[in-house]
């Protein structure tokens, strides 16, 4: 009997543009730029709504931008993390064609899959993936449920677009839980 996984699994994607930067310092490159106060508070209120929403990631992926690296790892530390955190050096000047390499290249033991990365590219690869235009402010959190066994069948699969489950964006969280 030949059993048809691809039907009965699914992959989720969660997609977190970076907290806010600092622009203190303008003598400093762009990868350098750390989080501001508001941007670490977002990012430890981030992981702990991960937490207490029972979406740990199986994987994490990060641009080598600090402030992305900085976003994750207050996430980690605030939910409890302890898992890969990988850092990608193509996400932060990369395109969607970087962000898509780097999903479906993930280990296919992972289901539940958070890349942290930049805008515009964050946009534009939800938009390219679901068909729905988002706007992302900083620290903003995506649920994508995609309807596929495999993560290299992201953009080239024969089941239902990827759909987008839940949006959270820091402010709503603040009014929300404080």
């Amino acid at each position: 009997m030949h059993v048809n996984r691809e039907q009965n699994s699914n992959k989720v994607l969660l997609i977190l543009r970076h907290a806010k930067s600092s622009w203190k310092n303008k003598k400093l490159n762009d990868l350098d730029r750390p989080l501001n106060k508001r941007g670490r508070n977002e990012a430890v209120k981030m992981g702990e709504y991960l937490k207490s929403m029972d979406l740990m990631p199986d994987m994490i992926i990060t641009s080598f931008a600090l402030r992305a690296i900085e976003t994750a790892t207050l996430l980690c530390r605030q939910s409890g993390y302890d898992g890969i955190v990988e850092v990608n050096f193509s996400l932060h000047e990369g395109d969607t064609t970087s962000y898509i390499q780097a999903i479906t290249t993930s280990h296919e033991d992972k289901n539940k899959l958070l890349i942290v990365g930049h805008n515009p590219t964050l946009e534009q690869l939800l938009s390219l993936l679901t068909n729905k235009t988002v706007s992302l402010p900083t620290c903003t959190l995506v649920q994508i449920k995609l309807n596929v066994a495999s993560w290299n069948k992201v953009i080239h699969h024969s089941g239902s677009k990827p759909e987008i489950v839940n949006i959270w964006r820091p402010k709503k969280l603040k009014k929300n839980n404080d």
